[in-house]
């Protein structure tokens, strides 16, 4: 089956569709999803991708990550991607969008937080490992470059730390 995607111009608009090889062959935008799961603790549930993956193959991600299909909303998108890649659902809190424009991808990328302490039953066909890793240590991770994470991932990860900031503010008010 054919999988296609939301095409859409630069304020997101819906503007047509086309296929996921189509999207990322000729860079056209299309819409993608992020879900951050962290867990009471507050560590961050990352995955590695598998071997199999077309890209970024071994790479680590965010917690659950892919592409809008046609006809789909984000969040079900979010919902989908959870179920399919950690085998879990919950209600998705909504931190923002934000551009994911890197040297394979041309997406808008809209970012959810799902707080989970369960055990993932993660897809083994789609992820090679699954774990929770604090904060601060995912941040350094990156900063130093100790794992090799997504591009896209990098992105998200920026934002995600926004929307915290943000809700630190909110909560000091």
């Amino acid at each position: 089956m054919v999988e296609y995607l939301c095409l859409v111009d630069e304020e997101d608009n819906l503007i047509g569709r086309a296929t996921r090889s189509e999207c990322h062959s000729r860079k056209l935008l299309h819409r993608s999803v992020y879900v951050f799961v962290v867990n009471s603790e507050s560590k961050l549930l990352l995955q590695k991708r598998s071997m199999s993956k077309d890209l970024y193959p071994g790479y680590y991600t965010g917690s659950a990550t892919g592409h809008v299909d046609y006809g789909e909303t984000y969040e079900e998108a979010a919902h989908r991607e959870l179920k399919e890649e950690l085998g879990i659902d919950g209600k998705l809190i909504y931190l923002g969008k934000f551009r994911t424009a890197t040297k394979e991808e041309n997406e808008i990328s809209a970012l959810y937080l799902l707080l989970f302490d369960g055990e993932p039953k993660f897809n083994r066909e789609e992820i090679t490992e699954c774990f929770f890793e604090d904060i601060k240590e995912v941040e350094r991770d990156i900063e130093e470059n100790r794992k090799l994470f997504a591009p896209g991932f990098k992105l998200a990860f920026k934002e995600f730390k926004k929307a915290l900031n943000r809700i630190d503010i909110i909560k000091k008010r």
